[in-house]
């Protein structure tokens, strides 16, 4: 009767898979929007739904133990080491020796940029290593590393060596989860995560459930950072090299154009919109300069 009343009240949700419960009966998975009616129903299901170890069951709304989602890494038993310090301080620098000199191993970033950054110092020191972001994805051959955004990480591969960058990036409101699914995820011997400082109070926390081994490594910035106590002034005094940030793209364009006027500088744009072909040829040239 349940299925029936599935099947008519929600069919155009329904997916062509079928299990079977203890009693025998049918159970349908469903996607997109269920009838508020429903849920409860459905909830009550999943919760008698067997795992395939017929021993034990799984409660698929139970949401307060996310670490069991992992299964994967948490059979492994994880070393994780957080390179945590300012800007320029050589944390991920470390890291990525580390990842350089393991069998296998993923650079979990949270921009493009920084993984093609990763990807491509990796396939210079002869460790093949793949790109694969949201927007673009270039296989090298005999490749056994990966230089990935974070939301595009393998929970389900074995590596010798993973790094989580800017790891603070968990308590980010839009991209956080995908920040804490890698680091609980990630079936990896070693764990490298880079960042602030003001992450390891809250890693530690999550971490406690898993079982893994914990050092954290604090790190000096190498060169001072001195602020400017006056007003750059005018494009004029700009020089080769520097960075100028805007918000918007129109602004990005005036802003290379009024540079460009002077005579003096070429200028390369970055933003996140730009076609990964072209952006990668406006690094390349910025680089040369």
């Amino acid at each position: 009767m349940a299925s029936l009343f599935f099947r008519r009240r929600l069919s155009p949700a329904i997916i062509s898979y079928k299990s079977l419960l203890h009693g025998g009966g049918e159970f349908y998975l469903l996607q997109g929007n269920m009838a508020t009616e429903a849920s409860f129903g459905i909830c009550n299901c999943l919760r008698k739904f067997n795992s395939s170890t017929a021993a034990r069951k799984v409660d698929f709304t139970d949401l307060t133990r996310p670490h069991t989602w992992y299964p994967h890494a948490r059979k492994k038993s994880r070393n994780v080491f957080l390179h945590v310090g300012p800007t320029n301080s050589g944390k991920t620098y470390y890291a990525l020796k580390q990842l350089e000199s393991s069998s296998s191993g993923v650079y979990c970033g949270p921009l493009r940029l920084l993984a093609w950054e990763v990807a491509k110092r990796l396939n210079k020191s002869n460790v093949p290593c793949d790109l694969i972001t949201g927007q673009e994805r270039e296989e090298v051959e005999g490749a056994r590393h990966k230089s990935i955004t974070v939301e595009m990480a393998d929970v389900t591969s074995d590596y010798d060596c993973a790094i989580i960058d800017e790891i603070q990036m968990i308590g980010c409101r839009t991209r956080g989860s995908s920040f804490t699914r890698a680091l609980l995820g990630l079936a990896a011997n070693e764990l490298h995560l880079c960042g602030d400082a003001a992450a390891v109070p809250l890693v530690q926390e999550i971490l406690k459930v898993t079982g893994d081994t914990i050092k954290v490594q604090y790190y000096e910035r190498l060169s001072p950072l001195v602020p400017l106590k006056v007003p750059l002034g005018s494009f004029s005094k700009i020089r080769t090299g520097d960075c100028v940030v805007t918000f918007s793209r129109t602004e990005i364009y005036k802003m290379k154009k009024q540079i460009e006027a002077g005579g003096m500088h070429r200028c390369s744009v970055v933003y996140g919109s730009l076609p990964p072909e072209t952006r990668t040829r406006q690094i390349a040239g910025n680089n040369v300069q």
